[in-house]
């Protein structure tokens, strides 16, 4: 009886690294490596497709540490798998395998789309030594297809900050405004702060008004926590 194949997805953080992830002198020492690691896990596992990339960004396009991810399927179990590419990394290379922060092994358990689980190695780059079993444009077309999903979320996600930018700002010149009319009460903040918010055209929503006179009443001391919460 054949063995249902595991679909794996292993993460590795590359050691000698610091916060100020000043590391191209280290890339082309990491591609060896990884390459390496790739053809170890060939040669000693069952594996029938394997794709990887090496990522020096993170989900806001933003330099981070650098990193290897690796999805494959293998019909052997994660502790054999793991045990074997922690001391072939210690040993052959020196780097540091403890912590769920550098390494990690782990079956996909909820498998929703095959094209999803390979193409994701690709979404920063395409190095085809870090896959097998793919044909040369089928993995360019993955790489195109990864590459695309990963900045529509770097602008969705920019999109969102942006908006708090912009709510933050707003919020802040809505306080220099209510600093000016040297009010204390609540109503009169109220009125005051609504007045601005015709005056700045924005839409006028009464909840957020309303809390946001509350947290400047609080910040200044115009009223105690007490107050606001009864």
């Amino acid at each position: 009886m054949d063995l249902l194949p595991i679909h794996y997805k292993f993460r590795f953080t590359f050691s000698e690294q610091d916060k100020t992830h000043e590391y191209v002198d280290q890339l082309p020492r990491w591609k060896a490596m990884s390459t390496h690691l790739v053809q170890k896990l060939l040669s000693h596992y069952t594996i029938t497709k394997l794709t990887g990339g090496i990522e020096t960004l993170n989900k806001d396009g933003d330099r981070t540490w650098c990193h290897v991810h690796l999805h494959f399927d293998a019909v052997e179990n994660k502790e054999t798998i793991l045990r074997f590419i922690k001391r072939y990394l210690s040993d052959t290379y020196d780097q540091q395998v403890v912590g769920v922060k550098c390494i990690s092994l782990k079956p996909e358990a909820m498998l929703r789309s095959l094209d999803d689980f390979y193409n994701y190695p690709l979404k920063q780059s395409l190095n085809k030594k870090l896959c097998y079993g793919f044909e040369d444009d089928r993995l360019e077309h993955m790489h195109d297809v990864a590459k695309a999903s990963y900045l529509k979320v770097q602008q969705v996600r920019q999109a969102k900050m942006d908006k708090t930018d912009n709510s933050d700002t707003l919020f802040e010149r809505l306080k220099s405004n209510l600093d000016k009319t040297n009010f204390v009460n609540k109503l009169p903040l109220l009125i005051a702060a609504t007045q601005f918010y015709v005056e700045e055209d924005k839409p006028i929503n009464r909840h957020t008004i309303e809390g946001y006179v509350s947290t400047y009443m609080l910040q200044k001391g115009y009223m105690t926590y007490e107050e606001f919460w009864q």
